[in-house]
């Protein structure tokens, strides 16, 4: 019974954390849309310039329709919570990654290869994104993170973010 109280009470305190993006559309003119195409480009003269401004487009909008889609509440970590004691399905950010790398793969992409990354896979502290890389290269890319900005796409590349993650590819999805 105590559990259920307590369980009810964190409910009513963090359900005022919840977010519900209402505008999941992203715009081309949308500053983080240019500046992860201009990311994406850069990675290589092979990636199609169209290429890299429809996955900026699509992703950063796509992250939010997830969070939306998981009911996510404002803390990630909180999310993951939720869901280790019954009260959410979704929302852990291999979730996000999953997710977000099917998605991309159907869009076709010729110019660049879609991964999976992990930092510390198989660990407590495992946490999972999307890399995009050049076809000709799996050693440099753009990591998309959905989870850790709760639905607001974080964006870098892999190894700028060195400093919070140590990202190691384990799956290529295309």
């Amino acid at each position: 019974m105590i559990r259920f109280i307590t369980i009810l009470s964190l409910l009513i305190v963090f359900n005022g954390c919840a977010i519900k993006y209402k505008n999941v559309q992203s715009s081309y003119h949308d500053d983080s849309v240019q500046k992860l195409s201009r990311e994406i480009a850069s990675l290589s003269p092979t990636i199609d310039k169209k290429e890299a401004l429809d996955i900026a487009l699509f992703s950063t909008s796509y992250t939010k329709r997830l969070a939306n889609s998981y009911h996510l509440v404002g803390f990630p970590k909180f999310q993951n919570f939720l869901i280790n004691i019954g009260i959410k399905k979704k929302g852990y950010c291999y979730n996000y990654a999953n997710d977000l790398a099917s998605a991309l793969l159907h869009r076709g992409y010729k110019t660049v290869s879609i991964y999976r990354a992990a930092h510390k896979r198989f660990t407590y502290f495992e946490h999972n994104c999307v890399v995009i890389t050049p076809k000709e290269r799996n050693d440099i890319g753009v990591i998309l993170d959905g989870w850790r900005h709760a639905g607001t796409l974080y964006f870098d590349y892999m190894k700028s973010d060195r400093k919070h993650y140590n990202w190691k590819i384990f799956q290529k999805i295309q």
